[in-house]
């Protein structure tokens, strides 16, 4: 069933406040709020547009606020939040009931107590499109209906199928709400306030429908602005579409509403107050009955595609659905017989007292929330192409992987990191192809950027700031590989990865070379972080780990073995006319130095750092998990399950690992709100959800059921023991997606209990890392479904 909440939890600030909605749009574009409906962070709002050119989102349309006379009373729905702390109006105090229906936001409000109507408000995005829906329908009854039940669909509007026919009522029930709509409109960066001025007013226009060549039927009622910011600023619409005795009008206001606070912000130490702009209201009539929904549409996109009539209206919701449900078709596998189709397994969890998702609505749920951070990058030509290739002619969209929200800023680590579970383990080949060409083409002296270049930020020398990014490239690449076996970015990108190798070995960027006398990546370079735990406190790095960290050493270990098998792979293909031994010999050095330099025989577990600035770094990190689950482990078998043993005992958490043990006298067990004292707490202690994945990796390695391990001799018991393991560590994430930003997974949450989630709400690496190896566990329930396995 969707995620649900009662009138117990949605009369209760405290508990809508802080759960939050996300619908996208596949451009970058979003919506967003709380259940409560006031806006907690400056980066929500109705619709985000993501400027085609490539620029920073834009928040255009922050809320839209209603006021309905009903049964003689008014009734204000809208909740808003100001810097003194007032609450004005307080319109959650009339919430029924939500539900994340289809992954979209769906609320009810009973007005006129217990004998009056339920109003349903339900809103969604179109792929592919800087535009938000929202609409309203009347219901008689006070639970809400689905517009989708079955295999058939409804229209949105209520039909005599769906409810009673009000018709069919004496007229005296048949009461009229009376609606007053306010859009809070703004011409901002999603990320940054706005500052309202009595001399800066926005220029509306209204749209006369009569004279526009818009697509409406006559039996709608129609009313509409277009909203610009200033002279040459881009405009958008905002439309309602009515039932024609309705009788919807625009009323221009032009007014400032100021100091609206964003608590959320206020919590994090930044601006937190915005002003927004009221370019008009809208004014309609709203009724119990069939054809007598309300549509608004708010868009940034040129308007030869708008269609207000209502069987358009409708297909727009269905394809909107369609697209949500469409994940949870059968998979399709090809083999020597062709093609066939195989219906997605779905792992079997417990069943639960809670409301936490069952079954198959888990899985969808899981892969609804990784749709959310796939968008399209636009990439400017003279940055895609600066001296390495002419691959981009011109201003050119790619693929590309949003790595949090509300970090809209590409991470090419979290990329890499977050790319097998959001694009292989969901059949999207075509993004994820895509995505590593792209990105195949910034190379610059061996290594690989931070970022993508945009309009407003061209790259520079000092993108290339890290040391381990490039190697999570290989990494990646071999993810695709092993699933698609289509070589061609291989074959496309071998110069470059050569390349790469070669330049680590010589040196580049940041002092980061292969020491000669162990074989070792080392990176030392004052004043940066250079690794994935890169947070900074006070303008210095929290853990800068200078020296040869471990798992850098795994990951270049990897690199080495797979070019090792990439090069016999082209030269037996003829792609290549000479085979080496180049690979091989440095990564015979690099393992036989990595066992004898990081491994800390007292603990029983492996160095974070070798050779630092104060020798050996023993303290007790995550990170070691990488020495024995990647597909080429470094560590010597021996070793590997006391490793194991020790992460287990001191950094395992329901929501992932600790990125330190609660022994050392630099734990930070709850991490900090405060952004300037947040980065103490993220890399000391606060445990990380994507780290779940090597973790299960590693389980399944050293039973031998990782993917082209040799599977050990009657160990039937422990496959089936490590297989309800890995889905033990998973079933935490039920109840998590129906807390914070719902249908999501955050970015950090604190080491200690209660656990509460830190930095980003909905965070990629997290999402595609659990996605990963749910898919990887339930391909091994169907392996061993022969064997009887069971919970």
């Amino acid at each position: 069933m969707p995620i649900t909440f009662d009138r117990s939890v949605c009369c209760d600030l405290n508990e809508t406040i802080g759960r939050e909605w996300l619908v996208t749009n596949g451009l970058g574009g979003y919506a967003a709020g709380t259940v409560a409906g006031v806006l907690t962070r400056l980066e929500q709002g109705l619709l985000v547009a993501s400027p085609r050119e490539g620029k920073k989102p834009q928040l255009l349309v922050a809320k839209m606020d209603e006021e309905i006379v009903f049964d003689q009373r008014t009734y204000y729905l809208g909740t808003n939040e100001y810097r003194d702390g007032t609450l004005n109006p307080a319109g959650f105090a009339h919430l029924e009931t939500f539900q994340l229906e289809e992954g979209f936001p769906v609320f009810t409000y009973r007005l006129g107590g217990i004998d009056g109507v339920i109003l349903e408000k339900r809103i969604w995005m179109p792929q592919g499109l800087n535009t938000t829906y929202i609409h309203y329908r009347v219901l008689r009854t006070a639970a809400p209906a689905s517009p989708y039940e079955g295999n058939s669909w409804r229209s949105l509007s209520p039909s005599p199928h769906a409810y009673s026919r009000y018709h069919d009522y004496p007229p005296a029930d048949q009461r009229v709400l009376s609606m007053t709509l306010l859009p809070f409109a703004a011409y901002r960066a999603y990320n940054e306030p706005q500052h309202g001025d009595n001399n800066w007013q926005f220029q509306v226009k209204a749209h006369l429908l009569e004279q526009d060549s818009f697509n409406k039927e006559n039996n709608s009622s129609v009313a509409g602005c277009a909203v610009r910011a200033w002279d040459g600023a881009n405009p958008y619409h905002i439309f309602v579409v009515g039932h024609p005795e309705g009788e919807t009008t625009f009323l221009p206001t032009g007014v400032w509403y100021w100091n609206f606070l964003r608590r959320q912000d206020h919590a994090m130490g930044r601006t937190a107050t915005d002003d927004l702009y009221l370019p008009g209201v809208f004014r309609t009539k709203l009724w119990p009955g069939e054809d007598a929904g309300l549509t608004i549409i708010i868009t940034a996109e040129d308007l030869s595609w708008l269609n207000f009539s209502t069987s358009h209206l409708n297909r727009a919701y269905q394809k909107a659905v369609e697209h949500q449900r469409s994940f949870l078709q059968p998979e399709r596998y090809f083999g020597e017989g062709g093609a066939a189709t195989h219906t997605q397994p779905v792992l079997p969890f417990p069943s639960n007292t809670d409301e936490s998702p069952q079954g198959e609505e888990f899985l969808l749920l899981l892969l609804q929330a990784g749709d959310r951070f796939l968008a399209q990058h636009t990439i400017p030509a003279d940055e895609s192409s600066a001296g390495h290739s002419s691959f981009f002619s011109d201003v050119q969209t790619s693929p590309a992987i949003i790595p949090a929200f509300y970090q809209m800023d590409e991470s090419t680590r979290d990329t890499l990191i977050a790319l097998p579970g959001l694009t292989l383990a969901t059949q999207r080949y075509s993004e994820a192809r895509r995505i590593l060409t792209n990105l195949g083409h910034y190379f610059r002296q061996g290594l690989l950027p931070d970022r993508l270049p945009t309009v407003e930020h061209p790259l520079r020398e000092e993108d290339y700031g890290s040391v381990d990014t490039t190697l999570w490239y290989f990494y990646a690449l071999d993810q695709y590989l092993q699933v698609t076996r289509d070589y061609g970015p291989l074959y496309e990108l071998y110069g470059s990865l050569e390349e790469s190798i070669t330049r680590y070995t010589q040196g580049t960027y940041n002092s980061i070379r292969v020491d000669p006398q162990d074989g070792l990546l080392e990176a030392r370079q004052p004043g940066k972080a250079l690794t994935w735990m890169n947070a900074f406190t006070k303008g210095a790095p929290v853990t800068p780990r200078y020296g040869k960290a471990v798992e850098v050493n795994a990951l270049w270990y990897l690199a080495l073995s797979l070019m090792q098998e990439w090069s016999e792979h082209l030269y037996r293909t003829g792609r290549i006319n000479h085979q080496t031994s180049r690979y091989e010999k440095l990564r015979q050095q690099c393992k036989l130095s990595f066992n004898a330099c990081f491994w800390y025989a007292p603990g029983g577990y492996l160095y974070d750092v070798h050779d630092d600035v104060e020798g050996n770094d023993a303290s007790i990190r995550p990170n070691q998990l990488f020495a024995l689950s990647l597909r080429y482990p470094i560590l010597e078998d021996s070793r590997q399950r006391t490793v194991l043993n020790t992460v287990t005992k001191h950094l395992l958490t329901p929501y992932g690992l600790r990125t330190l043990t609660p022994r050392s006298d630099s734990y930070v067990g709850h991490i900090k709100e405060n952004l300037e004292e947040q980065g103490g707490g993220l890399h000391q202690g606060g445990a990380w959800p994507w780290l779940i994945g090597p973790y299960i990796d590693a389980l399944l390695h050293l039973e031998g059921s990782a993917p082209g391990s040799k599977m050990k001799q009657n160990s039937q018991e422990r496959w089936e023991r490590v297989w309800q393991t890995g889905i033990q560590l998973l079933n935490p994430f039920r109840e998590q997606l129906c807390m914070h930003m719902l249908g999501m997974i955050g970015s950090v949450y604190d080491g200690d209990a209660p656990q509460s989630p830190h930095a980003q709400l909905a965070c990629a690496c997290s999402t595609g890392e659990v996605l990963r190896v749910y898919k990887l566990l339930a391909r091994m329930g169907i392996r061993f479904s022969d064997r009887t396995l069971s919970v």
